[in-house]
């Protein structure tokens, strides 16, 4: 039993607001879970996760989360996205990985390349980069492309 009689275990299971919409998952052990970088926050490092991730301030750094991350408009993320899916809607100064799907709004400015399954690049989104598709859906988040890999045209016979 938690706190004040309530039993800290009794929400386990149970659908939660925001998860209605199915926006938010369920980790299998302590419920929703979602990780909001506010605006006034800056952050250095990396970020791992399982849960959500929305970007609203600064994050400097990698961020590997296996479910949504979201850049919101006025957000700046300086470094690697890894994601199951990623929504980004501010700026971006890196490459971005996603196993299911990566979109662009119209509000979104990416310096990079970007790499899923499913790609959406909005009108207005503003996009300076390579473009990878990577063949199924559902699995691994892809490795980099090769830097520094040699063009077959160029090399001698």
């Amino acid at each position: 039993m938690g706190l004040f009689g309530r039993d800290d275990r009794s929400d386990i299971g149970k659908a939660s607001p925001a998860e209605s919409n199915g926006r938010q998952k369920n980790h299998p052990v302590t419920g929703p879970t979602m990780t909001v970088i506010a605006k006034t926050a800056h952050v250095k490092g990396e970020i791992k996760g399982v849960g959500e991730v929305r970007i609203e301030g600064t994050v400097k750094g990698k961020l590997d989360c296996s479910a949504l991350v979201l850049v919101a408009p006025g957000g700046l993320v300086e470094g690697e996205i890894r994601a199951e899916t990623s929504t980004i809607s501010g700026k971006v100064k890196g490459d971005v990985f996603a196993s299911q799907k990566i979109e662009l709004t119209p509000t979104a400015e990416v310096e990079g390349n970007i790499t899923a399954p499913r790609i959406l690049i909005q009108e207005g989104a503003k996009f300076e980069g390579q473009v990878f598709m990577t063949g199924k859906q559902g699995g691994k988040v892809p490795e980099p492309a090769t830097k520094g890999a040699k063009d077959p045209k160029s090399e001698k016979k």
